[in-house]
C-alpha cells in the first residue's frame, strides 16, 4: 500500500488547455525566431571560432605591449582567441560594433573618431536571450561610459581636452569615502631581491663581466631604488591624464621628459627605436640547450616570463659568454625598465636587441623607457586599476628632483661621482606602519598637492637650458616600444625646459583607443607611420624660442594660460576641507625656505656670475625666514 500523505494531489488537465498551451508556446518560438532573423539581416553571424594552437603559443610573448600584466600569461595570444571567437569585439573578420564619438582638434577642421572599445567591447550579433547577455550589455556600458560628456564635480568645465576623464580615478574620488582606502589593494610591482641577485652576481665565463659594463646598462642595477613610497606614487598616479601624457597640477601641466631620463637613469635617449616583431622563443631555447620549450625550461621560463635566478644558473653552467651576458641584460631590463605586473618574472622581447653587445647602446633605451612608464601611469590612472609597473625608480626619483618638499625627513642621499646617474642618489625610506598609515598619507599628499602652487616646483632641477644638454628631449611626436605607442609632447611643459609656458595645442588624438575604468580594456593606437618622425629630430622638435621666451621667474606663464588651462582640467583631486587650511599654512611656512634653497642653488652652480643683486635678495629673505621661524638651539646630548 502506497502512503501518499503530504503530497498534492495532481490535477487532471483537459486536453483542450494542453492544446492551447501548445499552441501559445509555437506562437511564442515563432515571434522570437523572427525576431533573430531581423537581428541576424541587420549584424549576420560570425564565422566559426579559429581552433587555439598551443604549439603557437609561445610566439607572442615578445610583442607584449603592457596593456595589462595582470590579462594573463600570454596577452597576445590570448587577445587573438577572444577576438577570433568574439569578432564584434576587435577581430579581423565578422562584425564589429563600433560606435563613434567625434573629437574636433582646434588646430584642425578635420573631425577624428574615436572608437571605443578596441578590445573590450563585448557587444555581439547572438540573440539577448542567450545566456550571459546581461552582463555583456553591462560590459558594453562600461566601454561606452569612459567617453566624458558633460562636467562632472570639480572640473573639467570644457572635456575636449581629457575626454576620458569618464574612466579617470579621480572622477569617483571626489566623493566622499571613495577611494579612501585604495591603498589596502593597490601594488607596486618592483623587483627589489632580483635586482640584489644580479648585483651579487658572479659571472662563470671569462670577460663577460667587462662585456656587460661596456653596454653601460649595469649602472642601473646601482640607482634602483628599493623601498618605493606607495603614497606619494599613488598620489601622482592620480593626477596623470593619459590625453595629454602629462600631470595636471593645480598651477599647470608637467612631465617626465626623455632630458629627465636620460639624466636620472644615464641611458642613451636617441638611436634607434625598440621596435622589432622577431620571436625570441629560438633563442631562447639555444641559451637553454633545450629543443623546445618544454618541461626542462620550466624552472626558468614560468608562464612566458622569466625567474632570473634560476635562468642565470641554468645558462652560466655552460660557461658560454655570449649567452651569459645576453640573459644577464634581459633579465637587468626586465627588472629595471620594463617591469611589469606578473609576480617575480621579467619579461622576454628585450633579448631579440642584445645580439651584438657593441650594438646596444645604438638603441633608445629612454624613449623606450618614458614610452612604457607612459602606458603603466595611463592604466594606473584607470577607476579600477589595482597595481603598477613600469620604471618606478625613474617615476620617484623624479618627484624627488621636482619636488624638495614631498621628500621624506628620513630620506638619506649617496654622493655622486661626475657621469653617474642622479636617481643613484636617492635612497628610499622603509615606511612601516600598515595600510591605515598608508592610506592617511596618501590623504596628505592628495591635499597638500591640491594646495600646491608653482613656487614649490624647481622647474630646472638639472640646470638651465636641458634642451641644449640634451637636444632629443625637444622630439614632439610619438614614442615606442614593442608595440606600445605614446605620444610625447614638450611644449605642454615649457617651463621645465626654461621658459615661459604658453596654450598649447591640441594633443594628436589616436586612431583606435579605448580609456575605460575597466583597465583589461584599455587600448590604444596612433596608427602607421607616426613614429617614423623620431628618424627626423630636427625636422619633428619643439622650436623654443619661436613659441616662446626664456623665463624671468621659474613661474612664469603666458598672459590666460591659467584661465584656459583651469576650464579644461580637475585641478582638485579631493573636495576642500577644514585640513586643508593646516596644509595651506604648512606649504606657506616652508614657501621661504623653497626660495633660499633654489636662489643659494644658482649662486653655487654659477659661482662666476655678478650676483650682487642675488645675494642683496637672499640677505632680506635670510632676514624674513628667520622672523617667521626663530632659530632654536640643537639638543645637548
Amino acid at each position: 500500500m502506497v502512503d501518499t500523505r503530504g503530497k498534492k494531489k495532481l490535477k487532471e488537465v483537459e486536453p483542450s488547455r494542453v492544446t492551447n498551451r501548445i499552441v501559445l508556446r509555437s506562437r511564442r518560438e515563432e515571434a522570437e525566431n523572427e525576431r533573430r532573423r531581423a537581428r541576424l539581416v541587420e549584424n549576420p553571424s560570425p564565422p566559426p571560432p579559429v581552433p587555439f594552437d598551443l604549439d603557437t603559443a609561445f610566439e607572442g610573448v615578445d610583442e607584449y605591449d603592457g596593456s595589462d600584466d595582470n590579462y594573463d600569461d600570454f596577452p597576445h595570444v590570448n587577445d587573438a582567441f577572444f577576438e577570433s571567437n568574439h569578432p564584434s569585439a576587435g577581430g579581423s573578420s565578422g562584425p564589429r560594433l563600433e560606435p563613434e564619438a567625434p573629437f574636433v582638434s582646434s588646430s584642425s577642421s578635420q573631425f577624428f573618431h574615436v572608437r571605443r572599445g578596441a578590445r573590450g567591447r563585448f557587444e555581439s550579433s547572438r540573440p539577448d536571450s542567450e545566456e550571459g547577455s546581461t552582463s555583456k550589455r553591462k560590459k558594453a556600458r562600461e566601454a561606452d561610459s569612459w567617453i566624458l560628456d558633460r562636467s562632472g564635480p570639480g572640473g573639467p568645465i570644457d572635456h575636449s581636452l581629457i575626454p576620458s576623464f569618464g574612466g579617470h580615478v579621480a572622477y569617483r574620488l571626489w566623493d566622499d569615502g571613495l577611494g579612501a582606502r585604495r591603498m589596502d589593494s593597490f601594488k607596486l610591482s618592483t623587483r627589489a631581491l632580483t635586482v640584489n641577485y644580479l648585483k651579487d652576481y658572479k659571472f662563470q665565463s671569462e670577460g663577460a663581466a667587462a662585456l656587460v659594463e661596456r653596454t653601460g646598462l649595469r649602472k642601473l642595477l646601482d640607482c634602483s631604488i628599493q623601498h618605493l613610497d606607495g603614497p606619494l606614487l599613488v598620489a601622482f598616479v592620480e593626477r596623470w591624464q593619459p590625453d595629454t601624457n602629462t600631470f595636471h597640477m593645480p598651477f599647470g601641466e608637467m612631465t617626465i621628459t626623455l632630458h629627465d631620463v636620460a639624466v636620472l637613469l644615464g641611458i642613451p635617449v636617441g638611436g634607434d627605436m625598440v621596435v622589432g616583431n622577431e620571436s625570441v622563443k629560438a633563442q631562447l631555447c639555444e641559451m637553454l640547450r633545450v629543443e623546445q620549450l618544454n618541461e626542462r625550461s620550466k624552472p626558468s621560463l614560468k608562464s612566458g616570463g622569466l625567474v632570473c635566478a634560476e635562468a642565470m644558473q641554468q645558462v652560466g653552467r655552460f660557461r658560454e659568454r655570449d649567452s651569459e651576458v645576453r640573459m644577464f641584460l634581459t633579465c637587468l631590463l626586465g627588472t629595471t625598465l620594463f617591469v611589469d605586473r606578473s609576480g617575480d618574472r621579467a619579461q622576454v622581447w628585450p633579448l631579440q636587441f642584445l645580439g651584438d653587445t657593441r650594438r646596444v647602446r645604438k638603441y633608445s633605451w629612454g624613449s623606450a623607457t618614458l614610452a612604457y612608464l607612459y602606458r603603466q601611469l595611463g592604466m594606473a590612472s584607470r577607476a579600477d586599476c589595482k597595481g603598477m609597473g613600469g620604471c618606478l625608480t625613474l617615476l620617484q626619483s623624479w618627484i624627488y628632483e621636482y619636488f624638495p618638499c614631498l621628500r621624506d625627513q628620513k630620506l638619506g642621499t649617496r654622493g655622486l661621482v661626475c657621469g653617474e646617474p642622479f636617481a643613484k642618489k636617492w635612497e628610499g625610506v622603509r615606511i612601516g606602519g600598515g595600510a591605515q598609515l598608508m592610506n592617511e598619507r596618501l590623504d596628505h599628499y592628495r591635499r597638500v598637492l591640491d594646495n600646491m602652487t608653482d613656487e614649490f616646483v624647481f622647474w630646472c632641477p638639472f640646470g638651465p637650458r636641458p634642451g641644449e644638454m640634451v637636444s632629443r628631449s625637444l622630439y614632439s611626436g610619438v614614442i615606442r616600444c614593442m608595440s606600445v605607442e605614446e605620444m610625447y609632447d614638450p611644449s605642454r611643459c615649457l617651463r621645465q625646459f626654461g621658459y615661459v609656458q604658453t596654450i598649447p595645442s591640441d594633443p594628436l588624438p589616436p586612431v583606435d583607443v579605448c580609456r575605460s575604468a575597466n583597465v583589461k580594456m584599455y587600448s590604444l593606437s596612433y596608427g602607421p607611420g607616426l613614429s617614423e618622425l623620431w628618424k627626423a629630430p630636427h625636422c619633428h622638435s619643439v622650436q623654443l624660442d619661436s613659441i616662446s621666451r626664456p623665463v624671468q621667474k621659474p613661474e612664469d606663464t603666458e598672459d590666460g594660460y591659467l584661465q584656459w588651462y583651469m576650464g579644461r582640467t580637475h585641478p582638485r583631486i579631493v573636495c576642500p576641507s577644514a585640513a586643508d587650511q593646516e596644509i595651506h599654512h604648512h606649504l606657506s611656512h616652508d614657501q621661504l625656505a623653497v626660495k633660499l634653497v633654489r636662489e643659494f642653488r644658482t649662486v653655487i652652480e654659477h659661482p662666476y656670475d655678478d650676483h650682487l643683486d642675488l645675494l642683496l635678495g637672499l640677505q632680506g629673505l635670510l632676514k624674513e625666514y628667520d622672523e617667521a621661524t626663530p632659530y632654536q638651539p640643537p639638543p645637548q646630548y
